[in-house]
């Protein structure tokens, strides 16, 4: 039986709604304030509610206030009033409140509401358990074993992790893995890529800002520091932090307090934080481009993760598993590899490592046929020498040729390549190529394109 959490201090109203509720076969928890809700939905010994249906206007906290304190103790929610401000309806849509009910309300709009509010939240958990088989770090090798074990290491403790890596490597995956298993996994895992975000916003973006605060800052802000209070904040590419910016962190990570930008008081948050990064962050500091007490500060247990190439006997599980899950979210009969395929994957040194590795497999599960060949292969992979530009690629010692006859031949070897995926079977290689049957005809004409013996 799925159990909704009700807010409202309106005896007639909560009566009505429990009422239906329980028609329909759902079970009711009901709380006059919002305060009541929060200490429930907090209690480790209660039963968590499948949804919430809410009211704004409650004594004290409102209902508005209450999704946003919960955080991710609150359920799916619908809330309910006949009075909310344009600014509370926008700061319900913000918060991913699923649906807003103006009071009077009939009966059926309130059951269908419900149960798309269920329906979403089911299909919201199973797109998150798809996405969970996608963060295991895959691998058998006594590197990864290794690496496996020092991140059970420290996850239990509450040491400040750096990790290092080459990019694709899996660095992300690896301060998943260490939340997962720490106590604070119950609690927000929150990432910020400091590479990803102009500087000018990083710092609003960390430590929040107060209304007015500089001219776009319409409403206050909560940073990323007080959203991951009491779980964890994820720092990744923290060697590209702009040098103003590490020193507001450093103190941070010194006193566990954080000022909005505009404020003049502090607020104290608890957060474990990780930072990754790819740069050589020591050599950084002992040159001045990072400051070397934030670095010890941050570095208080390092991490290596290994790049692909010193891992290779991990390459056939990792591209299997990566083929499989694309397959499955394409929903695609699975792919089978062959194992001359296989070995040429193993030789390759993968710059681009596991993230390189994961594009070319989820390539394949469109465009592959089974079973996945060698002559599938890019021409990087099967050839050292080769440089790869988009779906193109390039050999260095290819003949210059005019751009007309260049793009002739990249036509024909196009076309080519999806009749052999199709099995020369014309219709279905002109629904893959978006061609009318006969333009496709006239083009294999025209380019010379013969299909083999």
């Amino acid at each position: 039986m799925q159990l909704i959490l009700v807010a409202e201090d309106d005896e007639k109203i909560a009566a009505n709604i429990t009422s239906r509720l329980r028609e329909e076969g759902y079970g009711v928890v009901r709380f006059r304030s919002a305060e009541d809700a929060l200490s429930y939905l907090r209690d480790p010994q209660s039963v968590p509610p499948d949804m919430a249906l809410l009211d704004v206007r409650l004594p004290g906290m409102s209902g508005i206030e209450l999704v946003r304190i919960a955080g991710d103790d609150m359920p799916p929610s619908i809330v309910i009033s006949g009075e909310a401000t344009m600014a509370e309806t926008v700061e319900a849509i913000r918060l991913g409140v699923h649906d807003f009910i103006d009071k009077p309300f009939s009966r059926e709009r309130l059951l269908k509401s419900v149960r798309n509010c269920l329906d979403h939240a089911s299909l919201r958990r199973a797109v998150n358990a798809l996405r969970a088989k996608g963060q295991e770090i895959v691998g058998r090798s006594e590197a990864i074993k290794a690496l496996r074990e020092t991140i059970e290491k420290v996850a239990v403790t509450d040491a400040r992790v750096l990790i290092r890596g080459e990019s694709g490597t899996g660095k992300e995956l690896v301060a998943n893995a260490i939340h997962r298993l720490s106590r604070r996994a119950s609690k927000t895992f929150v990432r910020l890529n400091c590479a990803a975000i102009p500087a000018h916003l990083i710092e609003s973006e960390l430590f929040g800002h107060v209304r007015g605060a500089f001219t776009d800052a319409k409403t206050a802000k909560r940073g990323l520091f007080e959203e991951a209070d009491g779980g964890t904040l994820f720092l990744d590419e923290i060697g590209d932090m702009e040098p103003s910016l590490q020193a507001r962190l450093l103190r941070v990570l010194e006193d566990g307090r954080v000022r909005r930008i505009g404020e003049t008081t502090d607020r104290t948050v608890n957060v474990r934080v990780l930072a990754a990064t790819h740069r050589d962050v020591q050599s950084l500091s002992q040159s001045g481009q990072f400051r070397e007490d934030l670095f010890f500060r941050l570095a208080s247990i390092p991490v290596e993760v290994p790049p692909l190439r010193e891992r290779r006997d991990d390459i056939p599980l990792l591209f299997s598993t990566f083929l499989q899950q694309f397959c499955e979210r394409g929903q695609r009969s699975a792919l089978s590899v062959d194992t001359e395929a296989l070995e040429a994957l193993s030789q390759y040194d993968w710059p681009g490592n596991v993230r390189e590795l994961r594009n070319l497999a989820e390539r394949l599960s469109v465009f592959g046929t089974d079973p996945i060949t060698v002559d599938q292969l890019p021409t990087a992979v099967l050839h050292r020498g080769a440089l790869e530009s988009g779906i193109v690629r390039i050999a260095e010692g290819a003949p210059a040729m005019s751009l007309r006859d260049f793009k002739m031949q990249c036509e024909k070897e196009y076309i080519e390549s999806v009749l052999r995926r199709t099995h020369w079977n014309i219709s279905r290689a002109a629904q893959l190529l978006d061609l009318q049957r006969t333009y496709l005809h006239e083009k294999i004409t025209a380019l010379g394109i013969t299909r083999p013996e």
